[in-house]
């Protein structure tokens, strides 16, 4: 399929000029600004709006002007988007001024107050295309330079009509100059948020020497009680051939120590239950309450009861410390912990 010039110049211009959202936010509604003043005034001198009389002309082809060369310096890289915006909109404002001081003292077009109220809700664009490029500070002052060229024109014409949507710009430009701020402070806020996170996680990374697919493949092996062949097969499948080693080479050494040493303290302790012997072994370990009852999937109440058994099977004394007796049993009946690092 093939594609149009412009959105091919649009995506590559994306590309090159934006390396997060925010940034192609901002270049997206800067190209929307540029075709907009180059349709309006295009439009104005074809005809097909706004005063047609020599001094809004001119300034029109001024406002044109500055709002190409800010694009010409935008793609050379010597203006950024909030840059350019800032001029472009600040310019036109002074030419929205020239044009309603115009059009009011001369009064020669039969629809002045139609262009002027026009002019208004341009700036009402204006104002909302810099909200939507998070530029700071430069919609209230557009908003000001507006409301203020607004209320000298009405002013100075003595016109009821005008002065009825008075009121109306003022609550929507500072509306949307507000609105605008509270969004771009929350947008900023995000971008810095997901910037930390994404330090971190590549620091976390470069820690264990591991990649995202590895590290959710260690989530989700260590989450799943209960794996069939098939869920152990895919999770390995997430893992290079190396860490399937480290994996297999880690499991072996780990068994081949607490296989023996269980092998031991089953001997020791054949009076227990495999439950109770379990809880001996955890409690050896110098495992709290709460990791025993994590680590063998039962509730508190449960562990207690098997505690009590163990205590009373062994005639642990009242009052002495569980693991210290089991400790000292061990050393006295040879202890498979020392024995197997001997």
């Amino acid at each position: 399929m093939t594609i149009h010039p412009f959105f091919t110049f649009f995506r590559d211009l994306l590309h090159a000029r934006a390396d997060n959202a925010i940034e192609r936010q901002r270049v997206t509604v800067y190209l929307l600004h540029v075709i907009l003043v180059v349709v309006t005034v295009a439009m104005q001198f074809l005809g097909m709006g706004g005063s047609q009389q020599p001094l809004p002309l001119t300034v029109s082809g001024f406002h044109l002007l500055v709002c190409l060369v800010a694009f010409a310096l935008f793609l050379a890289r010597r203006l950024t988007v909030p840059q350019a915006l800032t001029i472009v909109t600040i310019v036109s404002q002074c030419c929205i001024a020239v044009r309603c001081f115009f059009l009011a003292s001369t009064q020669q077009d039969p629809h002045y107050l139609q262009l002027i109220l026009g002019n208004q809700v341009f700036t009402v664009l204006a104002v909302f295309f810099l909200v939507m490029a998070f530029v700071k500070i430069t919609p209230f002052i557009i908003t000001t330079i507006s409301l203020a060229t607004y209320t000298l024109t009405a002013a100075y014409l003595h016109t009821p009509a005008l002065w009825r949507v008075f009121c109306f710009f003022v609550f929507v430009e500072f509306f949307i100059c507000v609105v605008g701020e509270i969004l771009r402070r929350n947008v900023l806020s995000v971008s810095d948020e997901n910037r930390d996170l994404h330090y971190w996680e590549s620091a976390l990374m470069r820690a264990v020497q591991l990649n995202r697919r590895e590290i959710e493949g260690y989530l989700r092996m260590s989450s799943n009680s209960n794996p069939t062949s098939d869920d152990v097969d895919r999770l390995f499948a997430m893992f290079s051939p190396r860490s399937q080693c480290n994996i297999i080479n880690t499991v072996r050494l780990y068994l081949r120590s607490h296989l023996a040493n269980n092998s031991r303290i089953n001997e020791l302790f054949s009076g227990l239950t495999k439950s109770e012997r379990n809880v001996c072994s955890l409690v050896l370990q110098g495992k709290k309450r709460s990791e025993i009852c994590q680590l063998l999937g039962k509730s508190e109440k449960n562990i207690d009861v098997v505690r009590t058994h163990v205590r009373r099977k062994l005639n642990v004394p009242q009052g002495e410390d569980l693991q210290q007796f089991l400790v000292e049993w061990l050393e006295e009946h040879g202890n498979p912990l020392v024995e197997e690092d001997k």
